[in-house]
């Protein structure tokens, strides 16, 4: 949580010269739009779910690892009286390194997600200086494990979808504040750890709580 914290404030402390600048104007006026290219920070809480599976024996084991990511993002808005859409692109990072003591067959597995990204349309509504939004793609991740019985180390990027939902909020003409929610799920990805054998399915899903800043252009 502390990181999450930091993050925010690291974002709001990148556009402070922005809101310095900027003077606070209500923004419900005849020439307000959502319209326009736009870019920011974001800190995250992240919730990943782990599913190993070892088909040779049958088992699996599940884990639930909350992690802090930050990161950033740019996109371009339209707009058509209020309803606004467009399209939106982000890279961020998740610190979490965990370690699995009950694999089946393995015993113990290091894991993390560490780089990740996302291309996502969106769709929201102009309500003034609130814009309620939805949005939907595809992203990836970069699956890095390690296996120190082997040892051996096997890293995987994992494509998939991603849905969420938001809300930005106009500070000024130039500076809005995020909240969103993000549901992003993988397809199953196998990984051999030794020759001929050693296999483990790896299926993941994260759910990330983002508090972020951004500038509109």
């Amino acid at each position: 949580m502390k990181s999450v914290l930091l993050a925010a404030v690291f974002g709001l402390a990148l556009c402070a010269p922005a809101l310095a600048a900027d003077s606070i104007e209500p923004v419900e006026t005849p020439g307000w739009t959502w319209q326009g290219p736009y870019a920011g920070v974001f800190g995250a809480g992240t919730l990943e779910h782990y599913k190993i599976h070892e088909p040779d024996i049958g088992d699996g084991v599940t884990h639930d690892v909350g992690s802090a990511a930050v990161g950033g993002f740019a996109g371009y808005n339209f707009q058509s009286g209020n309803v606004v859409y467009g399209i939106e692109g982000e890279i961020g990072y998740r610190f979490k390194e965990s370690t699995f003591d009950d694999v089946p067959g393995a015993g113990t597995l290091d894991v993390s997600t560490g780089l990740f990204g996302s291309l996502k349309g969106r769709i929201g509504m102009d309500m003034g200086r609130y814009m309620p939004f939805v949005t939907a793609g595809v992203t990836a991740a970069e699956l890095k494990t390690f296996w120190p019985g082997g040892p051996a180390e096997r890293d995987k990027t994992l494509v998939g979808g991603i849905i969420g939902a938001g809300l930005d909020v106009a500070l000024t003409h130039s500076v809005f504040l995020r909240g969103e929610y993000d549901f992003s799920f993988f397809g199953k990805k196998t990984l051999s750890y030794c020759d001929g054998g050693c296999n483990l399915e790896h299926t993941l899903q994260t759910h990330d709580f983002r508090i972020a800043v951004g500038l509109k252009f």
